[in-house]
């Protein structure tokens, strides 16, 4: 029998939880009703199964409805900060692409500002550090995605929230090298990168992201088509950022059993398990544990040792790391 409470307990970090695709019903409805908004409440999460991951990218179009404005950008980080230490998170890493949210006049700067508020305002409220990824989209151009890169370091309040970048959205065969231009100015900036990559079946995306910079692998479960490639993978050094309900859901994978934790463990191939994104898949950090633990596919000592592991792989400097390690046992000691 599972015990709730301990797996609610044990400290957790998530390193692939979109900003948009994460807020709460409440959110939306809060926001919907301040802004005069009409928001379909049956568009804002995908069906169970989808045909394919554009399929299950429509639900963002509504949500993004609301979140237009600074006041809402920063309420939506407090949102999901307050799911998030619900599910026993001590450090979540928000992502959010910043081009989204131009739709009504805000500016690029705007909304990392704002983003960046409700990071300081949710660390004040409750018991978890947020920092801030940035997205570029795949199916924009180099050009767009550096101008958003150049800007996130331009205040004191952007450079200690923002820890790195990401490029997101559908992927194509040759991904990576499309952007190549953007992921090598983010490398020669210095910026901590990672790369959806491999979510679509498509495993050159993978090595590509790796060989370009990316530290870490979101989602990744191409590698899971093909055991000789989880073997050259394990070179990597990587870290594999694992949604498994998500990817089940956009037929990444066809069941949650071609997830291969046992190899990743095996090989020492370091990986978390993430939301990716809460309302859109309706789950959060406990239910995805919960379904890898009733498919024998973890185990909760493995839970504490990949979430205290997957540490090192967070886009911190070496002071907020020490600083979250120091309370870590803690956390462990009163389980």
């Amino acid at each position: 029998m599972i015990d709730i409470e301990e797996l609610i307990a044990i400290p957790k970090i998530e390193l692939h939880c979109h900003l948009d695709g994460s807020v709460s019903y409440e959110y939306l409805k809060r926001q919907a009703e301040l802004q005069y908004i009409d928001i379909d409440f049956n568009k804002v999460s995908a069906k169970e199964e989808c045909e394919n991951l554009a399929e299950y990218l429509t639900c963002f179009d509504e949500i993004l409805k609301v979140m237009q404005t600074k006041d809402s950008l920063t309420e939506s980080v407090i949102d999901v900060a307050n799911q998030a230490q619900k599910d026993g998170i001590k450090y979540i890493e928000l992502r959010f692409a910043p081009k989204f949210h131009t739709q009504k006049n805000m500016s690029i700067r705007d909304t990392l500002e704002a983003v960046c508020k409700g990071a300081e305002i949710a660390e004040s409220e409750y018991s978890i550090m947020v920092r801030i990824l940035v997205c570029g989209m795949k199916h924009h151009s180099n050009e767009e995605n550096i101008n958003i890169f150049k800007q996130i370091h331009d205040t004191e309040l952007l450079k200690k929230y923002i820890v790195g970048v990401d490029l997101a959205g559908g992927e194509d065969d040759d991904s990576m090298s499309q952007q190549a231009e953007a992921i090598q100015y983010a490398k020669d900036k210095e910026l901590n990168i990672t790369l959806h990559a491999g979510e679509c079946g498509c495993i050159k995306n993978v090595y590509d992201a790796v060989k370009m910079g990316a530290k870490r692998i979101g989602h990744g479960v191409a590698l899971f088509n093909d055991k000789e490639q989880l073997n050259h993978f394990q070179n990597s050094e990587a870290l594999l950022e694992i949604c498994p309900r998500s990817n089940v859901q956009t037929k990444a994978i066809s069941h949650i059993k071609e997830i291969d934790l046992d190899s990743l463990k095996r090989l020492n191939i370091p990986y978390l398990i993430n939301t990716d994104n809460r309302i859109v898949t309706q789950t959060n950090l406990i239910k995805e544990y919960l379904t890898l633990l009733e498919n024998n596919l973890i185990t909760i000592e493995e839970i504490k040792r990949i979430n205290k592991e997957a540490i090192d792989y967070a886009f911190l400097n070496c002071f907020d790391k020490k600083e979250i390690l120091k309370n870590w046992d803690s956390y462990v000691d009163q389980l």
